[in-house]
């Protein structure tokens, strides 16, 4: 009987791969409720950035700890700790009322207003996507798409980058969530610095895993950017930040300081 199994399994045939674009669309199209769910936490936020010489080495790095929280929906940091000590009384009073001038600005409806899913949804637009296989990621069978620019420009914000990105995507196959993303660059980025920046390499990876058995949110992301700034100063930064510590609370459009 074992043996019929095993080979029933076997010779089982694999479900098609879906249509990239389609199937990415289908995501986007349940960004909204993501976005809901993850108003529901707060958590806490360590980003490190460390410059690096020609050869890899660090040669300085800043680490900041931020405690994350929203207000309105949107996402609020607080900062609490700089190179792995607290901030001091003086430097803690100024980021909180950081903290208060962002948190009313929402309140006023004075913040950017960014409606969830859609840019993203203008965003996918800019890129085709294709099914090109599957892995198993801690575990788990996920579809790997990777995605290029379509040819031309287009008329949306931070299209002069976008066009010159490309990647992969892989998600989860039982529950269609993102579970690993990493774009890199396939030309040159000016940036409007007004320094003359140009990004000559960037790779960026985002890790993403299910907390509470229930929502999907990232636990950590890179970037490495290296370029030059002025045409003269090269510079080569890693940027690494790392989520934890997820924990529920009630959303309050009124909240301006995250639960203890």
């Amino acid at each position: 009987m074992l043996a019929c199994l095993l080979a029933a399994a076997v010779l089982a045939p694999e479900a098609p791969l879906p249509e990239g674009n389609a199937y990415v669309r289908e995501l986007a199209a349940r960004q909204r409720q993501r976005a809901e769910v993850l108003d529901t936490y707060t958590y806490d936020l360590i980003s490190v950035r460390e410059d690096l010489d020609a050869k890899g080495a660090v040669t300085r790095r800043r680490t900041q700890t931020y405690q994350t929280f929203f207000v309105g929906g949107r996402p609020v940091r607080r900062q609490v700790a700089e190179d792995g000590r607290a901030l001091d009384a003086k430097q803690q009073a100024r980021a909180d009322r950081d903290v208060e001038d962002k948190a009313e600005a929402i309140r006023k409806g004075q913040a950017a207003e960014e409606k969830p899913g859609a840019r993203l949804l203008v965003i996918l637009e800019r890129f085709d996507f294709r099914s090109e296989g599957r892995e198993d990621i801690d575990g788990r069978p996920a579809i790997v798409l990777t995605f290029v620019p379509q040819p031309g420009k287009r008329d949306i914000e931070g299209d002069a980058a976008l066009r010159h990105l490309t990647g992969r995507l892989w998600v989860d196959e039982a529950e269609r969530e993102i579970v690993r993303a990493e774009i890199r660059n396939r030309a040159p980025i000016k940036l409007a610095w007004g320094l003359g920046a140009t990004v000559s390499s960037l790779e960026i990876r985002t890790d993403f895993r299910k907390v509470d058995g229930a929502a999907w949110l990232p636990v950590r992301d890179e970037t490495l950017a290296t370029g030059r700034v002025l045409l003269l100063k090269r510079f080569r930064t890693r940027i690494t930040r790392s989520y934890g510590n997820y924990r529920k609370f009630e959303v309050d459009v009124q909240e301006t300081t995250p639960p203890s």
